[in-house]
């Protein structure tokens, strides 16, 4: 690749920031004042090395998990978001509910991106939102694949307060819960944080093998029901291992 091609391939990666998450190739052609054609070779070779992933589904190309990378080396959570935003609108798209991301930060669990649901009657969390590590689907999947030791440590410092009526607060019934979640691979909680709904988690891993973040899908306990359904399960946990591998892990 020459330098002029690397500065365009540099330029097309410039585009992005806060305000601009996501583009198609005709933007790109736009915004720069490229051929189409020129634009779809740049993309077809940032693609290849995994600098943008591509949505089948819309069409758009947001950063990919080489910019992740990068970024984790820096501390930038922001570029772990981005990695996983495709596949977390292709979850929204499909199941129709909430849907979002948290990260283990100083003990807590935070959520970093979302995509709420369409629908009038939903779940809502901000971005930025924090919450205990035992309550709920979404704070417990990070708990759940820490070490016996640092659970053990975590409870002692904070205790198991409870949020709801269904909120956990026995030690041994959330280490059994948390057992049973590294087996099957996902956890379920009903009414634990909010009252009235349901929310379903599942573990995305590094390239170490190593937990990095939570998927969680969320909706009113009256459309999920008592038991959330199998197919919201199956989905759930798919497009986790399906992040899990566009990081690395194997």
């Amino acid at each position: 690749m020459g330098i002029t091609s690397l500065n365009r391939g540099l330029d097309l990666l410039a585009c992005y920031d806060e305000k601009n998450e996501s583009f198609r190739a005709q933007d790109f052609a736009a915004r720069l004042d490229l051929p189409i054609s020129t634009v779809y070779r740049y993309l077809e070779i940032l693609t290849k090395h995994r600098f943008l992933h591509k949505n089948p589904l819309t069409k758009q190309y947001h950063l990919g998990t080489s910019i992740h990378r990068l970024g984790r080396l820096t501390g930038n959570e922001s570029s772990l978001a981005q990695a996983a935003l495709p596949f977390l609108e292709n979850l929204a798209v499909q199941s129709r509910e909430t849907v979002f991301l948290t990260i283990l930060v100083n003990g807590e669990s935070v959520c970093i991106k979302k995509i709420e649901s369409l629908q009038r009657i939903r779940l809502t969390i901000e971005e930025g939102a924090r919450q205990p590590l035992h309550a709920g689907a979404s704070s417990r999947i990070l708990l759940s694949y820490q070490t016996d030791v640092f659970i053990k440590q975590w409870i002692a410092a904070n205790g198991l307060p409870r949020l709801t009526q269904n909120t956990i607060c026995d030690e041994v019934e959330l280490m059994n819960v948390l057992k049973l979640t590294r087996r099957q691979g996902y956890t379920i909680s009903d009414s634990e944080v909010n009252e009235g709904s349901i929310a379903v988690a599942a573990p995305i891993m590094g390239p170490e093998g190593k937990l990095t973040a939570g998927l969680s899908l969320a909706g009113p306990r009256d459309r999920l029901n008592d038991e959330i359904r199998p197919d919201l399960i199956n989905l759930v946990c798919k497009i986790a291992a399906d992040i899990s591998r566009e990081l690395g892990f194997e």
